[in-house]
């Protein structure tokens, strides 16, 4: 059998289908307050947007790389925190500059003075994340040993047990993390809606992008209507 050409997508068509993925995420999200089951599909679209194999397969950050956007993702701090800190990275643990604060810091209390010299240095380490850096080894969950980033939680998921692929069987780490509950959720799909959260957010801000600066018009998304609300 002939081997089938294949023609190369335009960016034009790749942003269309990039929208049109967003807005599917965006509607499961919105479904899953209501329908659990959803995180199988909101799995399967985070992979086709942020976590395929090959980053320029992965549909929004090939398009935000065409369009010339960048994102940072900024480091948490109060209220949710007692005090500032880095966003968590795949391999911390095993940091010898985190090992090092961890003993000060588990040193220092019970003296406030020297707990707060020990915070103020980790509070130094805080920085904004580029958006492909914090899908690649921005820490989503921890079963020990193992690390996950955000894109190894959205794969494992996504080809295991997502709507891309029912494995007949699973990592160990995710059967474990389904009995830990975090606010209702098993946290592993906890930490998936907490990212696809994160990638509407940013997939919002690129539409704006190339809306104001390509003269893009919406086709799913209201003109009027913020993406990510």
């Amino acid at each position: 059998m002939a081997r089938k050409k294949q023609l190369t997508k335009t960016p034009e068509q790749r942003l269309r289908e990039c929208e049109t993925h967003l807005y599917f995420l965006w509607d499961e999200r919105r479904l899953y307050q209501t329908e659990p089951d959803r995180y199988k599909n909101i799995a399967s679209h985070l992979r086709i947007l942020v976590a395929e194999h090959k980053p320029a397969r992965s549909l929004l950050m090939a398009m935000m790389q065409h369009y010339g956007f960048a994102y940072e993702v900024q480091p948490p701090g109060p209220p949710l925190h007692p005090f500032e800190r880095a966003i968590p990275m795949v391999g911390w643990r095993d940091d010898p500059i985190q090992i090092a604060l961890a003993k000060k810091t588990e040193a220092a209390l019970g003296d406030p003075q020297k707990l707060a010299t020990v915070l103020e240095r980790e509070a130094a380490l805080r920085r904004p994340v580029p958006f492909p850096e914090y899908v690649e080894k921005g820490l989503a969950m921890y079963i020990a040993p193992h690390d996950y980033s955000f894109r190894d939680l959205v794969l494992a998921v996504a080809q295991q047990i997502g709507t891309s692929h029912e494995a007949p069987s699973v990592d160990e780490p995710i059967v474990q993390a389904q009995t830990v509950i975090i606010g209702g959720h098993e946290s592993h799909i906890a930490a998936l809606i907490v990212f696809a959260d994160t990638v509407i957010h940013v997939g919002k801000k690129f539409l704006e992008h190339v809306i104001e600066n390509h003269g893009y018009r919406l086709r799913h998304f209201k003109q009027t209507e913020a993406p990510g609300e």
